[in-house]
């Protein structure tokens, strides 16, 4: 046994039996599937990014205002790009200037967890085309069929 400590949480059935699934195709226990998983995110996480986070939590006044003369074409834009994200303009403008001059990531949450999640899916990916480049480099048909009859 080791030294580590325990991570539990609730998904829901269709969750579980998705993630038992990716890890029998992984060849792996659901425990160790989800340590990866949690050593990646922790990996590709800036320990900066998370202070930012905290601090954005913070409900801090703002006393100090910027005026910023925009062509009407690029005001067109920014008012886009900021629907696009769930904002208004004026917080767009504020959240991509201050992720700029304190080096943090400028993509809102639920895109940098998409990203993550899109990241975490590719890693996936290889790993099964590893298998099934190994598999065929043995010549392990029986193991070759197993992994190209769908189940996985």
């Amino acid at each position: 046994m080791s030294d580590g400590r325990q991570l539990k949480t609730w998904v829901s059935n269709d969750t579980k039996q998705r993630f038992v699934s990716v890890a029998r195709c992984q060849e792996v226990s659901e425990s160790r599937l989800l340590r990866r998983l949690v050593e990646l995110m922790l990996q590709t996480t800036n320990p900066a990014d998370a202070a930012g986070a905290l601090d954005r939590r913070v409900n801090v006044a703002r006393t100090t205002r910027l005026m910023v003369r925009l062509r009407p074409d690029d005001q067109g834009l920014l008012r886009t790009r900021a629907a696009e994200r769930g904002m208004a303009p004026a917080t767009y403008v504020s959240v991509l200037t201050r992720a700029h001059l304190r080096s943090l990531s400028p993509l809102p949450r639920e895109e940098l967890l998409a990203l993550k999640r899109t990241t975490a899916e590719l890693g996936i990916m290889g790993r099964n085309l590893n298998q099934i480049a190994r598999a065929a480099n043995r010549g392990g048909r029986q193991h070759w069929a197993r992994m190209t009859s769908g189940r996985c």
